[in-house]
């Protein structure tokens, strides 16, 4: 009985040593993946904007504007490495009820750590971009260190810098931050009339649209997930070297409801990736050590006991 009982502690104990690395390696591994069908609805708010209004031809100051992102998955068009994700963004002035300005785009990206993959009628608008860096997300097991991220109006990929750990509405994040600065991004023709410094010039104008941004995100680093989301913006028409015109200036933050939107979407990931990479295996490995060698202690005396009954 006693032998019986040492095989079988044995037997458990081995199991559970080979559970572990399954567990961490092969487990957690298959959770960490961004879904094919992913679907999620973000606002940006920000109070004190200044724009301008296209469709009034007037500089709009003080205004209260909020910027509406959906984001579907395209499962056909994606496979076991690959996620596809379309996403329109619309910005409205919520007082006046009109809207600004809307952008487009589709790319995918690796399920696991979140970079841009060239395939799959990648584009920016009606244009084909190749997307590089991260873009929707970063990786899941996030580092403290400096990324690359996309950045979809200068259609460039530019460094995002690690800059600490922060608690962000109580959980914890990783605070990174993107710069870019003064980039121009297209061309437009406005009336000399309502530009700064040509009072004597007639018709309309030709200039540059600069843009540049101060983008700060705080991610869950467990899950990539990006908890908050801050953008600093200025767009301007310059002519001349000179800005004439402000397009566009201020910032825009995640409103309470998409932060607690996104802490609901990482928190699964948040508590079963720890249990699973760590906390189980070591208790797999720790108990399963425990069996074997309560086991081998019981296979010896038994083995002694013999032997004293032999004599």
């Amino acid at each position: 009985m006693r032998r019986t009982a040492a095989v079988v502690f044995i037997a458990l104990g081995v199991c559970l040593l080979v559970l572990a690395p399954m567990l961490r390696y092969w487990t957690a591994e298959s959770l960490m993946k961004a879904p094919l069908d992913y679907y999620n609805e973000t606002v940006n708010r920000g109070e004190d904007i200044t724009y301008f209004s296209a469709e009034e031809t007037e500089l709009v100051e003080g205004a209260t504007v909020e910027a509406y992102t959906t984001v579907r998955g395209d499962v056909a068009a994606s496979d076991a490495d690959t996620a596809v994700w379309d996403q329109f963004t619309w910005v409205k002035d919520v007082e006046r009820d009109s809207a600004i300005t809307s952008t487009y785009r589709r790319a995918g990206h690796d399920r696991v750590d979140g970079r841009g993959v060239d395939c799959c009628d990648s584009s920016v608008g009606d244009e084909e971009v190749e997307q590089k860096g991260q873009i929707f997300k970063f990786p899941f097991l996030t580092e403290q260190r400096d990324y690359r991220f996309f950045d979809t109006t200068s259609r460039l990929t530019r460094p995002i810098a690690f800059e600490g750990e922060e608690a962000y509405n109580g959980i914890d994040t990783y605070r990174f931050e993107q710069v870019v600065e003064s980039e121009k991004v297209g061309e437009r023709t406005l009336p000399a009339s309502l530009l700064e410094g040509m009072d004597g010039a007639d018709g309309d104008v030709t200039g540059d649209e600069m843009y540049s941004v101060t983008r700060t995100y705080w991610i869950e680093p467990t899950t990539g997930v990006p908890i908050g989301l801050s953008e600093d913006q200025h767009r301007g028409f310059v002519v001349d070297g000179e800005e004439r015109l402000v397009l566009f200036d201020g910032t825009l933050v995640w409103d309470d409801e998409t932060v607690d939107g996104q802490i609901e979407s990482a928190a699964q990931g948040m508590i079963m990736l720890p249990l699973l990479r760590t906390v189980i295996p070591l208790a797999c490995v720790v108990f399963g050590a425990v069996f074997v060698i309560a086991g081998g202690l019981m296979l010896i005396g038994t083995g002694v006991r013999n032997t004293r009954t032999a004599h």
